[in-house]
């Protein structure tokens, strides 16, 4: 396998684990957050159990309906406060960026070598042609002379 083909399936399998990475803290966040809505509702429905019942005789069975709905909201921000910080992954998706990172890095410095080469190579061929150039001028300035002798030596004989 070539080094090249190697440094993209590398890019590639990088790409995968951030994905996976990104994925997985995704689904924990719905989780966290779908269970703070349900508290929510809870402490909708006790705030509403529990004005209801404020407005019911003073301070009877109110009070543990107030109590229950602050318990459920302290539990909502809790579970909130959690689900922002879900970053446990963090190292593993920084070095998966890492990784692909470097890979992106030597593919690019690979294809700027193939360029450089390929560049020298046309400057070479340019070289090439126009040395064969100024030889075969050289050379038929050669051979007119010498064929111009030629033809003087043969008219004299």
């Amino acid at each position: 396998m070539s080094e090249f083909t190697m440094k993209l399936q590398i890019l590639a399998r990088a790409e995968l684990a951030l994905a996976r990475i990104q994925m997985r803290r995704a689904a924990k966040r719905t989780v966290f957050i779908g269970t703070a809505l349900v508290f929510f509702v809870f402490a909708v429905v006790m705030f509403t159990v529990a004005a209801y019942h404020a407005l019911v005789p003073r301070y009877g069975p109110s009070v543990a309906a107030l109590v229950i709905a602050v318990i459920d909201i302290a539990v909502a921000a809790l579970i909130l406060l959690a689900a922002s910080r879900t970053g446990s992954a963090e190292n593993d998706e920084k070095l998966a960026l890492e990784i692909r990172d470097l890979a992106y890095g030597e593919i690019n410095r690979d294809v700027e070598q193939v360029r450089a080469e390929l560049v020298k190579i046309r400057d070479d061929i340019h070289k090439i042609h126009s040395s064969l150039a100024s030889f075969s001028s050289a050379a038929g300035n050669t051979l007119a002379s010498l064929f111009g002798m030629l033809t003087k030596i043969g008219k004299r004989s």
